[in-house]
């Protein structure tokens, strides 16, 4: 470090002295930190996060439950609260992303998100539950119960999904703070305990448990009672329970991590800095370049193509959604088969959470035997000469990414396969449906043919593999490729991006919502992750100059020969 350097340093190190804190914050490192976590703090890590992804996945699903109870004759309110929460999270979400880059203090971040998204979950069950007390949707109860009034129904209706948008997107910052702040600052270099690849699977895992087991809990917990006001009361204790829970565990990191406790400095664009703060609050043409500018940005990094190829799997309706739930319900499947098929889909996309690190691991050892192999000769010119640690540390990275690139294209084209057969076992109930002399009304009662539902849903529930593959693998390449000045905007704007494809599916959804339709819809799913495999494999084409390399057979074969 120069003089100059070594200066500014020492002036950041006065200022963060003699700057206020609270009694509980420990002291500002005044030496640059280490990476990495400790067994007690990688648990706490996994504690918050845990109970954020229960409340998040469960609130997701009991909103859905909630809708249908106050509006059991129509499917609008259920379309128009999901059109609007994903028009709102396409303008705001790269605001979101924004707000977790630029905010200088990672745990009052963390909490702001937590407090926020509790506290709308608790307000919204209260306005849930004044809906679901009107008498004519009350079943067997004389608790609290409000007369009928359809015009005071809509107005709180309107009410809880405001709260519902606050509660995604303080969700979705949340989840953009841990993901792409918390986790990114704490990890280990690559094959240490705990480095991004450990952190980012186990993370994942626990997310895809939850979606699999919080959403059954409540459904249980509504069943056994028999009554949904019981699971919006369910709903909302949860949160209030994991509020204290999720912040001791937050503050536990954070108190233990010096890494973490080092303040972010926000860096603004030239331009924005020469206007006055007053000035950019009311100009709203301001913030429409901005969200424009987060677009701009997002095209500009290097990771973008694998993100669009990752997002444009939003679009695909052959997934657990309530579209391709409902179409099975209507050609005959029960909800205990479709149940048990989901279950077993949770399985795959679960150990896609082990496979993914021994994958990368493997990868990068091959990646080493090849290098060795080819760059022998250079090597006997150089000598014996022992490489340093800065050296070792960016030979470990080049090979980590080679191990995500290769993993992750595995992983895409691995849903591609097993997406292909049950396109076609679609099509072929679709064709039997209408050779049927049975009437329409009673068609839903027999159920398929027994080898075609074995078709879609064993390879379904291998496709939920490679899904998950691909989604930790781009996860973390955009996560170490992305500047870190960039990379929760750049998260915030790729929630935009998911939304505009959740949106166009749901369009599609409504374009074709007759049962026998849903076949085009199966093709226009396998089209869209096609275009995505192929986007990520001329991105890999790309970065790499090949796909399948196929001289490594003959380096191997010399190898093994000698």
């Amino acid at each position: 470090m120069n003089r100059s350097e070594g200066e500014e340093m020492e002036e950041l190190t006065l200022a963060q002295d003699a700057s206020p804190r609270p009694a509980e914050q420990p002291p500002l490192p005044t030496t640059t930190p280490t990476s990495g976590l400790t067994r007690a703090q990688a648990a706490r890590l996994y504690v918050s996060h845990a109970f954020s992804t229960w409340n998040a996945r469960g609130y997701e699903f009991a909103a859905i439950l909630f809708t249908a109870r106050a509006y059991p004759d129509t499917l609008v309110a259920a379309a128009l609260r999901m059109i609007i929460i994903y028009l709102v999270m396409i303008i705001l979400s790269g605001s979101i992303g924004s707000w977790v880059q630029n905010a200088p203090n990672r745990l009052r971040t963390l909490l702001t998100t937590i407090v926020v998204n509790r506290t709308s979950v608790i307000v919204g069950s209260f306005f849930w539950l004044l809906i679901l007390s009107q008498e004519d949707l009350v079943r067997q109860e004389t608790v609290f119960v409000l007369p009928k009034n359809d015009g005071l129904k809509h107005v709180i209706f309107v009410v809880a999904v405001t709260f519902g948008i606050i509660e995604r997107l303080s969700s979705s910052g949340n989840l953009i703070s841990m993901e792409r702040d918390w986790v990114v600052t704490v990890a280990a270099p690559p094959g240490q305990p705990y480095d991004l690849t450990h952190l980012n699977a186990v993370m994942r895992r626990i997310d895809l448990a939850c979606k699999l087991v919080s959403p059954i809990l409540i459904s249980a917990i509504i069943s056994a009672t028999d009554s949904v006001r019981i699971g919006v009361i369910y709903s909302a204790l949860t949160s209030l329970i994991s509020i204290p829970i999720e912040t001791v565990s937050a503050k536990g990191v954070w108190n233990s991590s010096p890494v973490l406790r080092v303040p972010k400095l926000k860096k603004e664009a030239p331009e924005a800095a020469s206007v006055p703060a007053s000035a950019r609050a009311m100009s709203w043409t301001s913030r429409v370049r901005q969200f424009f500018k987060g677009f701009e940005m997002y095209f500009s990094t290097a990771v973008w193509v694998p993100s669009v190829a990752l997002v444009l799997l939003h679009f695909n309706m052959m997934t657990w959604r309530a579209t391709f739930i409902t179409y099975l319900i209507n050609v005959g499947y029960s909800l205990n088969t479709i149940t048990m098929a989901r279950a077993v889909g949770s399985v795959f996309e679960i150990s896609s959470t082990v496979a993914t690190p021994l994958g990368i691991q493997y990868m990068n050892k091959a990646y080493r035997q090849h290098r060795s192999l080819a760059d022998e000769e250079d090597e006997l010119e150089v000598g014996l000469i022992e490489p340093d640690e800065q050296q070792q540390q960016h030979a470990a990275d080049g090979q980590t990414l080679v191990g995500l690139q290769r993993v992750g294209l595995w992983g895409v084209s691995w849903q591609v396969v097993n997406l292909a057969p049950v396109v076609v076992a679609l099509w072929a109930i679709s064709s039997s449906r209408e050779k049927q002399e049975t009437p329409p009304s009673l068609v839903s009662s027999v159920a398929p043919d027994l080898g075609w539902s074995l078709v879609i849903f064993s390879f379904l529930s291998f496709s939920r593999f490679g899904v998950w593959v691909f989604d930790l693998t781009t996860q973390q390449l955009t996560q170490v490729l992305v500047p870190e000045h960039q990379r929760s905007k750049f998260a915030g704007v790729e929630t935009s991006v998911v939304n505009v494809f959740e949106i166009m599916g749901a369009a599609a959804a409504i374009s074709f919502p007759r049962t026998e339709q849903f076949k085009w819809l199966s093709l226009a799913s396998f089209v869209a992750v096609t275009i995505s495999w192929a986007l990520y494999a001329g991105w890999i084409r790309g970065q790499r100059g090949h796909l399948l390399h196929w001289e490594k057979l003959g380096l191997w074969g010399r190898a093994s020969g000698r």
